[in-house]
């Protein structure tokens, strides 16, 4: 879809969730781990934890060409997550401007914390939305996974590579020609050991994340509600109210 969208435009999530195929690929700066691993519970790409966006296909304009906010690819490593009852007022996820195909898919390139090479063994794809130098490669092909229609997040683990840049590809739209929509991406550090305490302990620590992700969800949903109340206009009494 190439039509302007106003600022301020906003889009139901029912109509988000298009998504069919997504490439993960790996700037590798080293051999494939075969030691056993587990995830661990920090989102490296999280922006809050110095990850960044390095270059991307392209993203929603305005009619005078300008990003809208609102549908930026920053919003994919922000942290804010569009659900069934809540919208972040800034923050719908990302939005492309043209529609993939297998020959020219719509991407973004992710890095790590002062682009240090990370090994990774995790990503998750949160596709629900609201409706240097480039790093130009070699990538290495680490997996290739079909998303559900469906607006929650879906988890892909691949074997452990060590990688400087993530690069994710959407090579399909489950047949519309609709662009791209994506509401978070998030990449996850392998821990390698081979101890079942170990690995109960980074499970535990994966929870204890979607727990403070909720809570944090909820903190900022009640905070929007009381800006709203408070900046409301008073409601004016009704004619003969007052007699």
């Amino acid at each position: 879809m190439n039509e302007a969208v106003k600022p301020g435009m906003k889009y139901s999530a029912r109509f988000c969730v298009a998504l069919i195929v997504i490439a993960m690929l790996a700037m590798t700066a080293g051999a494939v781990h075969a030691a056993p691993t587990v995830a661990g519970a920090t989102n490296l790409v999280l922006a809050e934890n110095g990850g960044r966006i390095v270059a991307f296909s392209s993203q929603m304009l305005d009619e005078n060409n300008q990003p809208v906010a609102q549908w930026s690819v920053a919003n994919l490593i922000d942290g804010l997550h569009v659900t069934e009852t809540f919208t972040p007022a800034a923050s719908y996820g990302w939005r492309s401007r043209v529609v993939p195909s297998p020959s020219a898919p719509e991407w973004v390139v992710l890095a790590f914390k002062d682009d240090q090479t990370r090994l990774i063994s995790r990503a998750v794809i949160d596709p629900t939305t609201d409706d240097p130098e480039y790093p130009d490669g070699p990538f290495r092909t680490v997996g290739n996974y079909l998303l559900m229609r469906k607006g929650i997040q879906q988890t892909f683990d691949f074997v452990p590579t060590e990688a400087r840049y993530v690069k994710v590809e959407a090579t399909g739209n489950w047949g519309s020609d609709f662009c791209v929509e994506m509401g978070e991406v998030e990449v996850y550090e392998a821990i390698v050991g081979d101890d079942v305490l170990d690995e109960l302990i980074n499970r535990m620590e994966n929870l204890l994340m979607d727990l403070k992700r909720y809570r944090d969800s909820k903190r900022y949903q009640n905070m929007q509600t009381t800006t709203e109340a408070v900046t409301a206009p008073p409601v004016q009494p009704a004619d003969g109210a007052n007699q």
